[in-house]
């Protein structure tokens, strides 16, 4: 019986170029309107985003709870910020991704190279 070789171990994983988390803002439970700390912090990373050239910014927007709502609320905010973003003069493409989950009620901003 001739002898099977290992399996070669895997490559390594390729690095995102959505790694990077540059602004999470945090909402109250079941809101979705703007704070205004929310709102300094997207007009502070409007500024840095339109000194760069990017193609792609992404939203997580996470709200928890499995009620019919929670998705919606999710998807309220992801475009909330969104619209905000745009306002302020961001050209690059936003990808949302709205999630019912744990860890908090929150939108993460996800820029690449941050």
């Amino acid at each position: 019986m001739a002898a099977v070789a290992p399996a070669p171990p895997p490559p390594p994983p390729v690095p995102s170029a959505r790694s990077g988390v540059a602004v999470t803002l945090v909402f109250t439970a079941r809101a979705t309107e703007l704070s205004d700390a929310a709102k300094a912090e997207l007009d502070r990373l409007a500024k840095d985003l339109a000194d760069r050239t990017l193609r792609q910014v992404e939203l997580r927007s996470v709200a928890e709870n499995g009620d019919p709502d929670s998705r919606k609320i999710s998807l309220a905010r992801a475009l909330i910020v969104r619209n905000y973003l745009i306002d302020k003069g961001v050209r690059s493409r936003i990808e949302i991704a709205s999630i019912v989950g744990d860890g908090g009620e929150r939108v993460e901003i996800l820029v690449p190279g941050t």
